[in-house]
């Protein structure tokens, strides 16, 4: 790598009304270099990918390509200097094929009917290259999973001609193999002096991929760090201002075993797909049971089943009311009978981008906030600022568009908006993708508050470190199938990991299948 930087941000300030979202942030990056961007939701990393992606121009300051002076007024001025963007949200149009969706924009004011065989065929090396089916390009995009989704991104991006790739919490939507596949092809990639601004709350990931970090904290930059010193303690102790020692020190939660408790719900003999093998899953009362599988194992379907989301095609799924069980019959149904559920495309199924803060919190319990029908504003003015303060959302005002929050205050946002209706069952779908570790340890403890009251969850998650250390038990999935329960010792991460692969090393704590 060289030293001159090929993209550099000098002195920038950035303000959203009164609100300073970057105060004399410094960024430099080098040709053929993996540059980590780090912070907890809210320091400012989203603003710096803005800016740098032509979304937002800065209030004050310098964008330097090349070492000259530009003016990043648009997505297109950005992509015209080589800079692209693939955010965290996969932003894809249902509407057309995924061939379409990947050379969105290169076609002038018509689009064509018909792409070309060289565009099938540079979008198809790419896919391959990401190890997944080209199948996807002809396929509709409302049929895919999300990683699919994201993988039409990712292809987006790099079938252009590219110099700088911003990947925001970009393989968050990512199975493990996909991921390790699109970082084998950034480092060979690197030799063309092709470089990648990573911005990513996984420190495994920054580990494995960057050569330097840049750490922000409340809108400032804190400092820059190599590969050598990058480890997971000095960045958490540069993101928040407490010493590495006091990071090395810190205590994890750990899971509690939920003995004698109770069922609150239960899976009977249910199939996650027409040819699976049935299965029985019970969920004890106050416990926080994880999901686990890898991408298109039935993890997902699992948790929409106990939500009414999506119902098996067989079994039934059950909740206890009072000591009576109730068939969970679809969503409406499920949402009468004490379940909330939080999806995991938080955009496209959560919040209503039209709203500001205030009403996306509300809408779950403006019922409780209406006398004869008619809404009391005061009221509910109290419940979100008691709500955003409880959360810790930040900035703290109801009235602050939910576009304009972070990834992580925005998955605040939709996750309290359900913790509001005090459900029996709250089922989340990976609800901390792309959230700073200082939120996860927020949200782990106000998880356990909640389940100490009496509450159940189910979680599913993508990371196998966030299911051991704040679940009780994980289930894992397996080819459409429940592979096995762990709990105890044997949640450990190569007991996981086996199971998302089929090797499940025993089955002693639940009936696998039904005879």
């Amino acid at each position: 790598m060289t030293s001159s930087p090929l993209i550099e941000l000098a002195g920038i300030t950035h303000r959203y009304g009164a609100t300073v979202a970057l105060d004399g942030c410094q960024l430099d990056i080098r040709p053929g270099e993996i540059h980590g961007l780090v912070g907890e939701n809210g320091s400012g990393k989203s603003t710096v990918v803005k800016l740098l992606s032509g979304i937002m121009a800065p209030t004050e300051g310098t964008v330097r390509v090349d070492g000259k002076d530009v003016d990043l007024r648009s997505p297109t001025a950005a992509q015209a200097h080589g800079v692209l963007t693939v955010f965290q949200e996969t932003l894809i149009s249902d509407d057309c094929s995924g061939l379409d969706n990947v050379f969105a924009g290169t076609d002038g004011l018509f689009r064509r009917r018909r792409r070309s065989k060289a565009e099938l065929e540079l979008a198809t090396e790419v896919v391959e290259r990401l190890g997944t089916s080209p199948s996807i390009l002809t396929a509709s995009p409302y049929q895919l999973s999300l990683a699919e989704r994201q993988v039409l991104t990712l292809t987006r991006a790099l079938v252009r001609p590219w110099r700088l790739l911003i990947l925001d919490e970009a393989t968050s939507a990512l199975d493990l193999a996909t991921r390790d596949r699109l970082f084998a092809l950034l480092q060979a990639e690197r030799s063309n002096g092709r470089s990648v601004l990573f911005v990513s709350h996984r420190m495994d990931e920054l580990e494995i991929l960057i050569d330097r970090a840049t750490v922000q904290r409340s809108g400032h930059t804190v400092g820059t760090v190599d590969r050598a010193e990058a480890t997971p303690s000095r960045l958490l102790s540069m993101m928040d201002g407490r010493s590495e020692s006091e990071h090395a020190g810190a205590a994890t939660v750990t899971a509690r075993r939920r003995d004698e408790q109770g069922t609150a719900a239960r899976l009977c003999g249910v199939a996650l797909s027409s040819d699976a093998r049935p299965f029985d899953l019970d969920v004890r009362r106050g416990e926080i049971l994880g999901v686990g599988g890898l991408d298109g194992h039935g993890a997902v379907a699992l948790v929409e089943a106990f939500a009414g989301v999506s119902l098996p095609p067989k079994g039934k799924v059950e909740i206890d009311r009072d000591g009576l069980w109730s068939r969970v019959r679809g969503y409406r149904n499920a949402v009468a009978s004490g379940i909330a559920y939080v999806p995991g495309k938080r955009q496209e199924e959560g919040l209503f981008r039209t709203l500001d803060v205030r009403d996306n919190l509300a809408m779950a319990t403006y019922g409780e906030h209406s006398r004869l029908g008619v809404l009391r504003p005061h009221a509910i003015q109290q419940a979100v600022r008691a709500q955003m303060q409880r959360l810790g959302v930040v900035p703290d005002d109801p009235d602050y568009p939910i576009t304009g929050l972070s990834g992580g205050n925005a998955q605040k946002v939709l996750v309290g908006r359900w913790l509001a209706a005090e459900p029996d069952l709250l089922v989340l779908n990976d609800p901390l993708r792309g959230v700073d570790i200082g939120t996860k340890r927020e949200f782990y403890a106000l998880m356990r508050e909640l389940t100490d009251a009496g509450m159940t969850v189910v979680m599913l998650s993508t990371e196998i470190e966030e299911l051991l250390t704040s679940c009780d038990r994980v289930a894992v999935c397996h080819d459409h199938g429940l592979e096995a329960v762990l709990e105890g010792d044997e949640m450990t991460y190569d007991g996981v990991l086996s199971a998302m692969f089929g090797q499940a090393p025993t089955l002693a704590t639940h009936e696998r299948t039904r005879a």
